[in-house]
């Protein structure tokens, strides 16, 4: 059997992460549903991963989601395909079955960068309480923000990742107040910066740069051989992580459909 690849490792890691912050996990024609009951306004923990898509329809999977979610009493909608080619093909159908095409760039960490980054004024936490303002302070700048039990949701889902994931915390204060942060998640060789985030007074400092930098170094500093991070692939982020390092490995896709 061939080795995997980065790009298949990386896949790895996200579906077993997402199998142990699953409540139940259910079978369908295409592959398998997750559910997270104690959160189900959290897209994330919510929906469907299509792991045989050979011939599925965008038809075939809005019905299954209708289906699944629906008895689960979700008003959402997600379908989440891993394999690329598979995604784009089936992404003007669902885009005419009125759903919303995000395609997700997975990218590793392959040396230094372009960009010279100062990490020392990053710490550790050791734990995830101090960043919790800040993480409440994002949701609620989103669309949905004002609804309070969403907010808890996302908050506490993002700390159950983490907890799933021997998660660690690194942030950049200042006045006390944790502006930045990112975490770094782990399965012993495999390693994922995720939840990278800066208050918006404190955007274009370089602060998110450092937290990404110092959680890298910590990663490979306790042995692992991969490290990489998901980004929006039409988000400019990913254009701050190629300058940090990062290089593509390949592309998912996540259909959506939000409540009516």
């Amino acid at each position: 059997m061939p080795a995997q690849t980065d790009f298949e490792r990386a896949i790895a890691f996200e579906h077993a992460l997402g199998e142990r912050c699953a409540e139940r996990i259910v079978p369908f024609r295409f592959g398998r549903a997750f559910f997270n009951d104690s959160y189900r306004a959290v897209w994330d923990l919510n929906g469907l991963l299509v792991e045989e898509p050979a011939d599925a329809t965008a038809g075939e999977l809005a019905a299954e989601a209708d289906r699944l979610q629906g008895a689960a009493g979700h008003r959402h909608r997600r379908v989440a395909v891993t394999d690329e080619q598979a995604g784009a093909a089936l992404a003007e159908d669902f885009d005419r079955l009125g759903w919303r095409a995000l395609r997700f760039l997975l990218m590793a960490w392959r040396g230094s960068g372009a960009r010279a980054v100062d990490t020392a004024g990053v710490e550790e936490l050791a734990d995830a309480a101090p960043v919790r303002p800040l993480r409440e302070a994002i949701s609620r700048a989103e669309p949905w923000g004002t609804d309070d039990d969403v907010v808890r949701m996302v908050v506490e889902a993002a700390e159950l990742a983490a907890s799933r994931a021997r998660g660690r915390h690194f942030a950049v204060r200042m006045n006390g107040e944790v502006v930045s942060a990112a975490d770094l998640y782990s399965d012993g060789r495999t390693a994922q910066v995720e939840d990278v985030a800066t208050s918006a007074a404190h955007r274009g400092r370089g602060h998110a740069s450092a937290v990404v930098l110092r959680a890298v170094a910590e990663a490979h500093t306790a042995g692992h051989d991969l490290v990489f991070l998901v980004s929006d692939d039409e988000g400019w982020p990913k254009e701050l992580y190629a300058r940090l390092g990062f290089e593509p490995l390949g592309r998912t896709w996540s259909f959506l459909k939000s409540p009516s």
